[in-house]
């Protein structure tokens, strides 16, 4: 098996076993994983956030997250999300201040960009964020269950009407339908994160 995917299969069942609630997620992640395939390389492309604060970000990144997205970032490409919110405002805002590398997907998911994964699936969708400083991400939904993973920075993160603040280290599982957010403070944050299910769904921004 790659390298990289038998990584992040090991990482997964110790955090199923790990945490009670993410059993099942873990289990849908690791039957998916098994089956994934090495895409043909692409050009890799960056934003200003990533060249700003990834080179230290990275450096700086706990445990095996950080140590996975060390293995696949260097071949990885960058996007920034929600096109379609592209001339608001409060969203321009927030996309300068974003990236997420898509790792494991579909290449078919042009709707995210045309970044295309290192890894093909059409179950789960993995990938790797990173928010800089005093960056909101505004509240929103998806039907895809979500895992994050913290490598390094502390912020602060809603779920359904509880906000909660969580740093390096800490798993953070969002159920289908679970309104969430994430204000990041003087820090980028680095995270890695999984969608184990409906990884074709479209995120909603849920305006209050």
């Amino acid at each position: 098996m790659d390298p990289f995917i038998a990584g992040l299969c090991s990482f997964a069942e110790s955090e199923g076993g790990r945490v009670p609630e993410m059993k099942q997620p873990m289990e849908l992640l690791v039957d998916s994983l098994r089956t994934v395939s090495r895409l043909e390389k692409s050009e890799r492309s960056s934003l200003p956030v990533v060249d700003e604060h990834l080179a230290a970000v990275l450096e700086a990144a706990e445990g095996p997250v950080g140590d996975l997205l060390r293995m696949a970032l260097p071949d990885a490409g960058w996007a920034q999300p929600y096109p379609e919110h592209a001339g608001e405002p409060d969203m321009d805002v927030f996309r300068a201040g974003y990236g997420y590398a898509p790792v494991v997907g579909s290449p078919e998911n042009s709707y995210r960009s045309d970044r295309v994964p290192l890894y093909g699936s059409e179950e789960v969708f993995v990938g790797a964020v990173l928010q800089g400083p005093n960056v909101v991400y505004p509240s929103h939904v998806h039907r895809a269950v979500e895992v994050y993973w913290s490598a390094t920075g502390t912020a602060d993160w809603q779920k359904g009407d509880v906000w909660s603040r969580h740093g390096p280290g800490a798993s953070i599982l969002h159920e289908t339908g679970v309104r969430h957010a994430t204000t990041t403070g003087d820090e980028a944050i680095l995270m890695m994160f999984a969608w184990v299910s409906d990884p074709h769904s479209m995120p909603v921004i849920v305006r209050l």
